[in-house]
């Protein structure tokens, strides 16, 4: 794709990916990770537990979410959320997708996850006499 698509949704997992798993990864967002840098980063959740040795907070990744940057171009978002799923995804079921709505109309489709594949899905259009028409793409 050569312009611009705005991305919304999110993948969910279960189980959660634990913080000893993705010290480092490339996938977690950091102030040094600029947010244009990928389609998509895993969203993580921080939970503060009290322990016997006092107060500890837990980091883990729940959901591959997309970028919040500006001029996303999403051709490679199913390699990028494969890119996750082949790290992480041993032993975790997906649920939800990441939509993607291009400048030009009608430019929409979803990246979903099955049986341990990213893939892109293709939305049907049928016009109100029966006949359909192929969305760009």
């Amino acid at each position: 794709m050569g312009y611009n698509s705005s991305l919304e949704g999110e993948i969910t997992f279960t189980p959660p990916i634990p913080w000893s798993e993705l010290q480092g990864s490339a996938f977690v967002r950091t102030p040094e990770r600029r947010e244009y840098e990928r389609l998509v980063w895993l969203r993580m959740v921080e939970e503060t537990v009290e322990t016997d040795e006092g107060t500890l907070t837990r980091k883990h990744a729940v959901a591959i979410r997309p970028s919040e940057g500006d001029e996303l171009r999403a051709g490679k978002l199913a390699h990028e959320v494969q890119e996750i799923v082949s790290k992480h995804g041993a032993g975790r079921t997906f649920e939800g997708f990441i939509l993607v709505r291009g400048e030009e109309s009608p430019d929409l489709w979803r990246v979903t996850v099955e049986a341990g594949k990213a893939i892109e899905v293709i939305p049907r259009i049928v016009w109100p006499d029966g006949t359909e028409e192929t969305p760009y793409r």
